[in-house]
């Protein structure tokens, strides 16, 4: 895709759902300041990890087509990574302060930002 090329949302189905989850991910969060002014997201992090396992679990059993390699290694390398977070069993990476500062969760948005680039999926929902 180029750079003049707009990216486009899914139309539905488990691929829509895959590209709301991954989109999630790459999401920066909110800064300290920001959510000092909100009420705490207790779990947040969390949800977005079973989110994505669940979109990519259910994506990868039921392909309309497949990926290519790269969307394929690019979707393991994510799921890779948050499976490696959930195993370490450490609590203090699924709080507010971890998803902004932890390399663990900068790395999931470098990740999750790689698989909507080549999907050629947008960042965000366009509407």
């Amino acid at each position: 895709m180029t750079q003049g090329d707009a990216a486009a949302a899914p139309s539905g189905g488990r691929e829509s759902r895959l590209w709301r989850a991954v989109a999630s991910l790459a999401e920066a969060p909110p800064s300290a300041e920001a959510s000092r002014s909100q009420p705490p997201q207790a779990g947040f992090g969390e949800n977005l990890v079973f989110e994505f396992d669940e979109a990519y679990t259910t994506y990868v059993e039921g392909f309309a087509e497949l990926p290519t390699e790269a969307q394929l290694a690019a979707l393991q390398s994510v799921d890779t990574k948050v499976s490696s977070m959930v195993r370490a069993a450490d609590a203090s990476l699924w709080t507010d302060d971890a998803r902004r500062e932890d390399p663990s969760w900068r790395e999931v948005r470098d990740l999750a930002e790689r698989v909507l680039e080549v999907f050629g999926w947008p960042a965000a929902d366009p509407s």
